[in-house]
């Protein structure tokens, strides 16, 4: 019998990838601010890949199947709750092309990750 979609690891993934995020975030400030290296959006990007990977891997692995389908719902949740504290925080308009490629490196990741942790617990 096929296991069915529990919207608990979703959330569960989307709270680790926002964790994951924020921590690399601080550490991304500190090494700015101690070291000659300019800020970028590459960085950003690079961040936001690393924690929703990590997140669906863990949460794909932990559900054993339909990785791709939890992947992508962890890289879109992740996506839209940064959008929501974007928002909250700040007054301006987001640059349409990095809210693009935030979108697209979190959809990518995401698949990938799930992807990988459903072919792990497999092995």
């Amino acid at each position: 019998m096929p296991k069915s979609f529990r919207i608990s690891l979703v959330t569960q993934g989307i709270l680790i990838a926002a964790i994951t995020s924020l921590i690399l975030t601080l550490i991304l400030s500190i090494i700015y601010y101690f070291s000659s290296i300019q800020e970028s959006t590459l960085h950003s990007l690079i961040c936001i890949a690393i924690s929703v990977l990590s997140a669906s891997v863990l949460v794909s692995y932990q559900a054993g199947s339909k990785g791709l389908i939890y992947g992508l719902s962890i890289g879109i949740g992740f996506f839209i709750l940064s959008i929501i504290v974007y928002y909250i925080f700040y007054s301006g308009n987001p640059s349409w092309l990095f809210v693009l490629a935030k979108a697209l490196v979190s959809l990518v990741a995401g698949a990938l990750g799930g992807t990988i942790g459903a072919v792990l617990k497999r092995n």
